[in-house]
Parts: structure tokens; sequence; C-alpha cells
């Protein structure tokens, strides 16, 4: 049982962190309309940091 379980509680887990991302999305995107229909602009985007280039070893 505790195989059982441990399987429900990892899928529900998945589930639960996909459903969150799609809700945040759908919020900042929600967000930036207003903002965009408010003041005419389009909201400042975050900047990404570029991912680091690994170092093959010598």
């Amino acid at each position: 049982m505790s195989l059982w379980l441990s399987a429900a509680n990892r899928a529900a887990g998945w589930w639960i962190g996909t459903a969150t991302s799609a809700m945040r999305r759908q919020q900042q995107l929600a967000a930036a309309e207003m903002i965009k229909s408010a003041t005419g602009k389009k909201s400042a985007r975050k900047r990404r940091a570029r991912p680091k280039r690994r170092r093959t070893p010598a």
C-alpha cells in the first residue's frame, strides 16, 4: 500500500505543480494586459540571466 500511495502522491504533486505554473502564467498575462490598456505601454519584461557555459576539463 505504501508504494501505491507514494506513486499517487508523486502524480498528484506533478499535476498540482503543472496547474500552478499555468495559473501563474495566465495571471502574468492578465496583469500585463491590464497595465497595457491602462497606460498604453507594454510592461517591462524581467531580464533572464544567460546560462553559464560549462568548461570542459583540460
